[in-house]
């Protein structure tokens, strides 16, 4: 997963289960130590993984399109990495996190929006 400015990646989140019964869902995105950007349950896309290509088969996937003024927010600088997690709350109250994951940033020559 890489974020590049001024684009609209898909972040995608796997789950082992199904994702859309969990209370609460929040992903942070974090850049020296700032929130940058979160989302929550509703801002992502949930589905179940049923390709015979995938070794995620029978899995849960959460994805999210950037938009190009969502990777503008972080910077490319060198040696600031964005940090992303997930954290959820189930239906029971147990408040669950994944590891963070560290995703370097990438500049374009132009980071005029699109349009």
């Amino acid at each position: 997963m890489a974020i590049v400015r001024a684009t609209t990646p898909i972040h995608s989140f796997i789950f082992q289960e199904d994702p859309s019964l969990y209370s609460q869902i929040l992903v942070t995105y974090t850049q020296d130590k700032n929130i940058i950007m979160e989302l929550k349950k509703e801002d992502l896309t949930i589905e179940q993984i049923n390709n015979d290509f995938c070794r995620q088969n029978g899995k849960y996937r959460a994805w999210h399109r950037m938009s190009q003024e969502d990777t503008k927010k972080f910077s490319s600088r060198s040696g600031s990495p964005v940090y992303v997690q997930v954290r959820v709350l189930t239906e029971s109250g147990e408040a669950l996190a994944s590891e963070k994951r560290r995703i370097y940033v990438q500049n374009v020559l132009n980071d005029e929006v699109l349009v």
